[in-house]
């Protein structure tokens, strides 16, 4: 008995132990185009990167990085957001978005 309590006492002491990563890294799956933000969130965890553009007819267009760790070498996936919905994503729609006379805020 005093080793059963022992082994419960060392593997306790282990897993507190245990290093938890702050944000959980889920496999990449493709969005649906108008999904919110927070179920986008919810289905991919939060970005590794997010940046947010100013466009020159002055909406907002937020680009949520994700990266695939399952390939190799790692790719960045954009996910384009604009009023906090899913219009796209993909490096190609990313690289379309994207021009010269955008204002990066963040």
């Amino acid at each position: 008995m005093k080793k059963f309590f022992m082994m419960i006492l060392c593997t306790g002491v282990f897993l507190g132990c245990a290093h938890l990563p702050t944000t959980m890294q889920k496999p990449f799956v493709e969005p649906q185009y108008g999904m919110t933000k927070i179920k986008l969130w919810a289905l991919l965890g939060q970005p590794q990167e997010i940046e947010v553009y100013k466009k020159t007819d002055l909406d907002i267009l937020e680009f949520d990085i994700y990266i695939r760790q399952d390939q190799s070498p790692q790719e960045r996936i954009p996910v384009g957001l604009l009023n906090n919905k899913v219009i796209g994503w993909g490096k190609t729609f990313y690289e379309d978005h994207i021009s010269s006379d955008d204002i990066r805020l963040k």
